[in-house]
Formats: structure tokens, sequence, C-alpha cells
């Protein structure tokens, strides 16, 4: 059922309520008037003044719960807040879209970061007053943990739960029937990234690169994509990955600092640097543009991100930097699919259980030509480093 629809049986039964109180005081006060004031009935009946009052009060109330109740509300749940650029983006996008359907939209943010346990303190909340609620968005965090806590939640509630970025379910049997995923396909951002690098350093002459992945538990595909995919395409290259930078462009920083130190003393060098969303890869920039201000950068190192948010396709670009290119996560696109399917799902029709947004490499081009210059290296060092378990512990892509 539609919003519009919604609204107006409310109103009708509203008026049928104040129409069919009208109707009673008028039958009662009628017979009362007729026993035991029959003088008045000579001219205004008492009956039709007590029942017409009646009636238009009740219209007036009817009309002004119609006016004046609360709007429709929808929830979000997110997995992280604070400096998520591209979430920013995606609630600015998610709140237009269900304005334009008459609906606000509530924001619930956990106590920690990616918190997994924060996230089900805030199921529990929203569980409780579920039917205040036309359906709600959840980016789900430390997915593999909270299972079943959002299996229960979707069950439970009834409302149509549409997953964002990130779902616990990791085939499309597992769904409840009120609940779908709209995002991006993880895998697919890593092999993008891979692919736009592969190209970059192979129009450089270089045959055994070394390159920085920094990434964070959150999106395991990604990193792994990339690894597979630029490791088939350089059976030699010295790939270091870092799982524990957090989405955090302070994070990231440190990381980049850290490892250029390692390499330069083992003798090797850093072609490359692959941060799985934008805020990690302005962190990496931010490093590099310090240590080249202090004589001591990096080289000629490209840097790919991912998000395609404002500052960095700002960064990129203005050219002069290390950052290159970022794969683009359409958060408008993604909002206003969110957005039709919650309520295609409120309405009761069939819906996809799990829509793939298409992502694009920005800037579009040939990925030599956004790399100025050429170095072929002297040295890569000894061998990969995997920091925080890269093997064995795939999540798998929402299907």
């Amino acid at each position: 059922m539609s919003t519009v629809t919604s609204d107006r049986a409310r109103l009708l039964r509203d008026l049928l309520i104040a129409l069919v109180s009208g109707l009673i005081l008028a039958v009662g006060g009628g017979i009362y008037s007729a026993m035991a004031l029959p003088s008045l009935t000579s001219s205004v009946p008492f009956w039709l003044i007590i029942s017409s009052t009646a009636t238009v009060a009740g219209t007036a109330f009817a009309f002004a719960r119609y006016r004046n109740r609360g709007r429709l509300q929808a929830f979000i749940l997110v997995s992280a807040f604070a400096q998520k650029h591209w979430v920013a983006e995606l609630l600015e996008n998610l709140i237009r879209s269900l304005e334009r359907n008459g609906i606000d939209l509530v924001l619930k943010i956990p106590p920690y970061e990616y918190s997994g346990h924060g996230q089900v303190q805030q199921l529990a909340g929203i569980r409780r007053k579920s039917q205040s609620f036309v359906g709600g968005f959840v980016m789900a965090a430390d997915r593999t943990a909270t299972r079943a806590d959002f299996e229960s939640f979707c069950r439970d509630v009834k409302i149509p739960i549409v997953f964002i970025d990130s779902s616990p379910f990791d085939h499309a049997r597992e769904y409840p029937s009120n609940v779908a995923f709209v995002g991006c396909d993880s895998a697919e951002i890593g092999d993008k990234a891979a692919k736009w690098l592969v190209k970059a350093i192979g129009d450089r002459g270089i045959g055994s690169p070394g390159v920085l992945v920094i990434a964070s538990t959150e999106h395991p595909d990604r990193q792994n994509a990339f690894v597979a995919r630029f490791q088939a395409a350089f059976p030699s290259a010295q790939i270091t990955v870092n799982d524990q930078a957090m989405y955090d462009r302070k994070r990231s920083s440190e990381i980049v600092d850290q490892h250029l130190d390692r390499v330069g003393i083992e003798g090797g060098t850093v072609h490359a640097i692959f941060c799985t969303n934008d805020e990690m890869a302005l962190g990496a920039v931010d490093t590099i543009q310090r240590r080249a201000a202090a004589g001591n950068g990096p080289g000629d190192l490209v840097v790919v991100g991912v998000d395609a948010t404002r500052e960095a396709v700002a960064t990129i670009d203005s050219g002069g930097t290390a950052f290159r290119a970022t794969v683009v996560q359409g958060s408008r696109q993604v909002a206003e699919l969110a957005v039709s399917t919650l309520l295609k799902l409120r309405a009761g029709d069939r819906v996809e259980v799990a829509t793939m947004v298409p992502t694009t490499i920005h800037p579009i081009g040939n990925a030599s030509s956004a790399v100025p210059g050429s170095r072929v290296a002297g040295k890569t060092f000894p061998s990969a480093l995997h920091t925080g378990g890269l093997a064995g512990d795939v999540a798998p892509a929402p299907p």
C-alpha cells in the first residue's frame, strides 16, 4: 500500500468514526427530546443540535488528527559515522529520496564505530517501537558475529528492512521475506581497483612492483579480490596487506609512514598503495606529501581509493598528488534503489533479494594517463607481509 493510500484510509476511518458517533447521538437525542422536551421539537429539534454539534466536532477532530499527526518515519542503523564521508553522502541522498515519499529518516548510531555489539544494543530499542517505522535501512557491522541477532530482529519486527553496503546474509535463501540488500559488490570493487593499477604499473614497465594495501576487517572481499587479481598479473609482486586501519585517515597515515620507513631500511620500493576507502587514501596522501616536503619523498608512488567522496574526487582532479584514482560507489543510485526496494517491500510487491549497483573508476580514461612519469624499480623488498590475517577468513559478499 502506498503512503498516499494509507493516509487516505486513515482519514476515512477517522471521518467514519465521527459520523457514526454523531448518528448515535442523533438517535439517542431524538428519542430523549421527543419524550422529555416535546416543546422544543416544534422549532429546532434539540436532538438535531446535539447531533450536528457532535458530528462537526468529530469531523474537525479527524481533520486535525490527519493534519497534525507525526509524519511517517524510517530508520537507518549505520555501522560507523564519525568522519565517514561516503556515509554522510548516502544519508543526504536517502533523506531526499524519502522526503519525496513523505517519510522522515531517523538516524541510529552505535556507541562504538563498527561495533556489532553496539548495533545489537540499538536493535533492542528499535524492536520495542518497530511499529513506529514504515521500515528501516541497516549497514551491518561485524556481520559474522551479528548474523543470528540480525536474523532474529528481521523476523520479529515484520516491517521491511533493506541492508545497505554490508549484509549479514551470504545467500538469497537466507534472507527473510521482508528483507533485501542494495549495494556494491565488495569483490568487484577490489577487482576493479586492481585492474586499474595493473594497467598503470604495466605501462611504466615495472615487472615486480611493491604494493601496500591498507584496509579494514569490515569489507575483506575488497582487499582479497584486489590481491588475487594483482598477483595474477604480477606473480612476483611484493604485496603487504594491513587490515587494521579501520577506515580512519590518521591510522592510515601512520601505517604508511611506518611501512615506508621499514621498506626503506630493507632497500625496497613501494610503487602503489591501494586503500579500501577514500579516507584512508587521503591519509596515505598526507604522509606522502609530508615526507616529500621534508625531502624524504617515496618517489612516483600511485594511490588508489574507494568511494569517490567529494574531497577525494577534488584531490584527484586537482593533480599534483599521488592520489590518482578511486572506485566509484554511487551513493545517490544506492539510496534511490534502497528507498524504492523498501517501498515495494512495504506494499507487498516482489523485489530482488540482492540488488548490486555497478561501480566505475574516477577518472574515466587510460590508467597510464593518470600516472605522470615513470621509474623502473631497482629493488623490491624480499617478501610479502600479511598483517591482520588476510588468508583464510574471507567473508562472502552478498549474493
